[in-house]
């Protein structure tokens, strides 16, 4: 049946065999719902997202008939089942004679005053009935029975194929509804965390934290009736279904957020974490909201390229799908802190091979000065160059260049998301005043790591690296003792911006040392072991 002409009908208050004063139509990007008096009729629409296929009768019966089964699990009383819309001889009617052309889940109205949006906007909200909301939301994971993989998908697998679906599906909004460098800092965030926390969702699965819950849990879900009703789970694709407990927590909590109920999503989450002892989902929550307000801008964006919805409103998901990808955004920075960190010391001092192990150990950028200096000359960094020192491509202007253009790459990196490592020897307090003002502009915390140890080791360091093939440092000794000369120590940075490292220990224990001073969003395990001989 032409869907114009079902809704036609269906906004009819003499259509139903109830009576009704009056019918409400409501309409999402992928269903009309219908309000009597006393009831609610959905119907599906004829459309296919990719993730959501209702495109034939047969796949829109089967998707009723699963929502009314999942639905029931929390609001048994609410879901009455699956009508049919049947035609004959032109007239159509609810469960009447003739060729079934629709059909609909049927459900009793729940009062809209009680709706939770409603119950918020009118000021009467308060932290007891989030509590009661956790504590059912908490019985409800408990009571689920463990899931199987969804499509042999597991731990990280999942949300990393929904949040890949995600970036592809909405990559043609960018430069309309959100910027590109947002887009691209809310993906390269995305994807920091997934390498940082492999182990978290790997440790989440074995402690079965993984639920077939909701799915869809925000203000206009939830019901504040005694008992609390959570109604209008997803049952179109398990994939958004089953999830880690901390995604449905973080879903409300960042709904409450964006429409300016802070306190109530600290007091929800509070009560989640004492109801169902899992302490451990606040480390997955700022990920979480940013996925989550991911998916509601996405939403909003296929609304806004809906025709059948009315301009206006088509112009208001717009303007609602920019501020959702604003605040993923703003999530995705606390998801993964960006930081700017310098390292400073002279030639053979240990720097690279300690900002070498950050990068690795955090997923850190790292641009290194002898790479930087020959990409400017325009030299293979493996050539080896054993020119003078203050001479060539280590002249003062060149020396200039390179560390204005790391400060420049740097700035490119941190704008999409990245933290960065600046390894260079940073010996002149002017080179360093560059990076500090780039921390500055950006906003990022800054750290220098000011790397020493003695002439000894760093004679023998520099004397073994020149016997070495296939280096892309030029270091030496003369080179040393050139820097030596005009080093100005950078005492201009003090306080908890400046760390100060004995090179001559090993690197994993000052890995371990620096494991107190770097966001414990980056890392995904107890700092690195260090061995009995260095205790």
């Amino acid at each position: 049946m032409d869907l114009a002409r079902l809704v036609e009908h269906l906004s009819d208050p003499s259509f139903y065999p109830e009576p009704t004063s009056a019918v409400e139509v409501i309409q999402t990007h992928i269903s009309y719902i219908f309000l009597t008096d006393t009831l609610a009729y959905k119907v599906k629409k004829p459309v296919d997202f990719g993730f959501l296929d209702y495109t034939t009768l047969a796949k829109r019966r089967q998707m009723c008939e699963r929502e009314v089964t999942l639905n029931s699990r929390l609001c048994p009383d609410i879901y009455l089942g699956v009508v049919e819309l049947r035609e004959q001889n032109g007239v159509l009617s609810i469960g009447g004679p003739g060729e079934t052309v629709e059909v609909a889940v049927k459900m009793a109205r729940l009062p809209r005053g009680r709706m939770l949006r409603n119950v918020l906007a009118r000021g009467e909200g308060n932290d007891a009935l989030f509590e009661r909301i956790a504590v059912t939301l908490a019985d409800f994971h408990r009571r689920a029975p463990a899931p199987s993989a969804v499509g042999g998908m597991a731990g990280l697998e999942r949300p990393k194929f929904n949040c890949d679906e995600n970036f592809a599906q909405t990559e043609k909004y960018v430069g309309s509804l959100l910027p590109r460098r947002a887009f691209e800092f809310i993906r390269n965030s995305t994807d920091l965390f997934f390498r940082r926390k492999a182990r978290l969702f790997a440790r989440r699965v074995d402690e079965r934290r993984i639920v077939d819950g909701h799915g869809d849990l925000h203000l206009d879900s939830i019901c504040a009736t005694d008992p609390v009703r959570i109604f209008d789970c997803i049952e179109f694709n398990e994939r958004f279904r089953i999830q880690d407990a901390a995604e449905e927590v973080g879903f409300l909590a960042m709904d409450l957020e964006f429409h300016g109920y802070a306190p109530f999503a600290r007091a929800f989450v509070n009560a989640y974490v004492a109801a169902s002892g899992d302490a451990e989902l606040r480390e997955l929550l700022a990920f979480y909201k940013t996925y989550r307000a991911y998916v509601r801008a996405k939403i909003n964006s296929f609304a806004s390229d809906d025709i059948h919805i009315p301009s206006v409103a088509r112009d208001t998901s717009r303007a609602t799908a920019s501020h959702y990808y604003e605040l993923a955004a703003h999530y995705a920075v606390e998801c993964n802190p960006r930081r700017l960190i310098v390292m400073c010391g002279l030639t053979g001092s240990g720097k690279s091979t300690l900002a070498r192990r950050l990068g690795e150990l955090y997923s850190l950028q790292v641009i290194r000065s002898d790479v930087m200096r020959k990409e400017l000359a325009g030299i293979d960094p493996g050539e080896r160059r054993w020119l003078p020192f203050d001479q060539g491509e280590y002249s003062p202007e060149m020396t200039d260049r390179t560390y204005t253009a790391m400060v420049e790459r740097a700035r490119a990196l941190l704008e999409v998301g990245h933290s960065v490592v600046l390894d260079g020897c940073y010996t002149k307090r002017l080179q360093r005043d560059g990076a500090v003002e780039l921390a500055r502009r950006l906003a990022v915390p800054f750290l220098l790591l000011e790397c020493r140890t003695s002439e000894e080791v760093i004679r023998e360091r520099l004397e073994r690296r020149a016997r070495k093939n296939g280096t892309v440092s030029d270091g030496r000794w003369e080179i040393y003792s050139g820097q030596l000369k005009e080093f100005e120590p950078p005492e201009e940075i003090a306080g908890d911006k400046r760390v100060v490292l004995d090179r001559s220990k090993p690197v994993e224990q000052l890995l371990h040392e620096l494991s107190a001073v770097l966001p414990s969003a980056w890392q995904d395990a107890p700092a690195p072991r260090v061995p009995a001989e260095m205790n």
